[in-house]
């Protein structure tokens, strides 16, 4: 279908034709889509031509990296250096190791998006009730999640004051120290802006969220030391700074693993929220890489089987 015309479906003129308990369902769209294609056009405006360089990468790595992965953030960060090296964040009187982390920063917001278009726009709402559970879900980390994983990206939306909120979640493949990761890109700041998207990313290792996050933090250090050429023996007791800041990444994104875990897994009851305005579904789900034409998102309600 063209997806101009699926986005048809959740016109503010066709209102009236949803059932009321379900009129909160075009709504969201509406809001989540005009973010999302703010965030491309203004990635585009940045780097143009970008995605379709780090399309062409991705074709070009082919079975070197794994399918589950769209493009390892490095890659990204080479295109970035070998194209748009004059185009990356800067900040008056950043220091070398600042503009590094900038530019880092740009190419893990490219990825996540690039990774979500790639996929062909797909966005994900979550149904209350699980939200709930998956809020309760504890500290475990599920370490094969790449094997379950549905899409190169997904955007997980929410109802908000504002209309609509998420985060694109993905997954890396390091190929350097050749570890998955779990990637966690929160798009909530009241209007939609690039630069303020953070990526958290999580190592799917450890057994519990706050061991992959610590592995994280020590994976960080490791890089600056890196780039810095210095040497750190960080202190990793309880109560240290190693140790708070894996606990707080921790906290903030447990939920988050534990809704990938889900999205990944069979537990979900997931349709096309089109269907709710009387349209033929546009494909189960998980769908196949889109070949759709036209750029709006497709919407997907997933809830609690049965």
């Amino acid at each position: 279908m063209d997806r101009d015309t699926y986005a048809k479906s959740f016109a503010k003129r066709r209102d009236g034709e949803w059932a009321e308990m379900f009129r909160w369902v075009p709504r969201m769209y509406r809001a989540a889509a005009s973010r999302l294609e703010k965030l491309e056009r203004q990635a585009e405006r940045q780097f143009p031509g970008v995605f379709d360089r780090l399309e062409q990468e991705r074709d070009a790595a082919g079975d070197t990296i794994p399918t589950w992965c769209w493009l390892p953030v490095a890659r990204v960060q080479q295109v970035l250096a070998d194209h748009y090296a004059h185009r990356t964040t800067k900040a008056s009187g950043a220091t070398r190791q600042g503009l590094a982390v900038m530019a880092a920063g740009d190419a893990a917001r490219l990825q996540a998006i690039g990774a979500w278009r790639s996929a062909g726009r797909h966005m994900v709402n979550i149904h209350d009730r699980t939200l709930l559970e998956l809020r309760e879900a504890g500290d475990r980390m599920p370490a094969d999640i790449p094997q379950r994983w549905p899409l190169h990206g997904l955007y997980v939306v929410s109802e908000a004051p504002n209309g609509a909120l998420g985060a694109f979640l993905h997954l890396e493949w390091n190929e350097l120290e050749q570890r998955a990761e779990l990637r966690i890109a929160p798009d909530i700041a009241p209007t939609a802006s690039l630069d303020r998207i953070p990526v958290q990313p999580l190592h799917l290792e450890g057994g519990t969220v706050t061991e992959a996050a610590r592995r994280t933090v020590l994976s960080f250090q490791a890089g600056v030391d890196t780039v810095l050429g210095t040497e750190t023996l960080p202190d990793i007791s309880p109560g240290s700074a190693v140790d708070d800041a894996a606990r707080m990444i921790a906290k903030k994104n447990a939920f988050w693993v534990a809704a990938a875990d889900w999205l990944a897994s069979d537990r979900p009851t997931t349709f096309d929220a089109a269907v709710l305005a009387g349209n033929e579904p546009t494909a189960d789900w998980p769908p196949a890489k889109a070949q759709d034409t036209g750029r709006a998102p497709v919407l997907w309600l997933a809830g609690p089987a049965g």
